[in-house]
């Protein structure tokens, strides 16, 4: 995928950093940040990582303010002599699983703990825990797969839909809808 030269030159601004993180540009607006930072991550040049305050940001998640740290298929790109990083970094499954878990009490872990159950929850149970309408819980469901959750679907014999986290398939996007008697 050929990249934009403002894309090039923020990876080599990064990889020339300690702590290899962007730097979001000064003067653009959130939307233009935020579709820089899209086709970065798409590509797998960077990945998002939780920052300090003194760190530079590209966004809030519930958790706080979040960054971008350039991978090593980034720094690859950009021909970095930093092949190996200053810093210690995570693997990208460790930075997923920490970025893709919700806070502690929200809405969101109660949706998980009980897509997690055996039984796993019907929308009917999702949206009576969260009080949630139905449009905003099967959103919330399209944002777990996002997040990396593996979610499930199976249509009992009255054709209601149980929605459960898929072990076998955690760091999947995609869902898969099973039907059963």
């Amino acid at each position: 995928m050929p990249l934009s030269e403002i894309h090039l030159s923020l990876l080599r601004a990064a990889a020339q950093r300690q702590d290899l993180l962007l730097t979001c540009p000064d003067g653009i607006s959130t939307r233009a940040a935020r579709t820089l930072a899209t086709k970065l991550l798409r590509a797998d040049l960077v990945t998002q990582v939780e920052v300090t305050a003194d760190q530079p940001s590209w966004g809030e998640f519930a958790n706080g303010p979040v960054g971008l740290r350039i991978t090593s298929a980034g720094l690859a790109e950009v021909g970095s002599e930093a092949a190996t990083p200053a810093v210690s970094l995570e693997s990208d499954d460790q930075v997923a699983d920490r970025i893709a878990e919700p806070r502690s009490g929200s809405k969101l872990a109660l949706v998980l703990s009980l897509l997690r159950r055996e039984q796993g929850a019907t929308l009917q149970d999702l949206i009576g825990a969260t009080g949630w309408l139905p449009h905003s819980t099967r959103a919330a469901l399209t944002g777990l797969r996002k997040r990396g959750y593996g979610l499930t679907r199976t249509l009992d014999a009255e054709g209601e839909s149980t929605y459960r986290i898929s072990t076998e398939g955690m760091g999947s996007v995609a869902a898969a809808d099973t039907i059963s008697a």
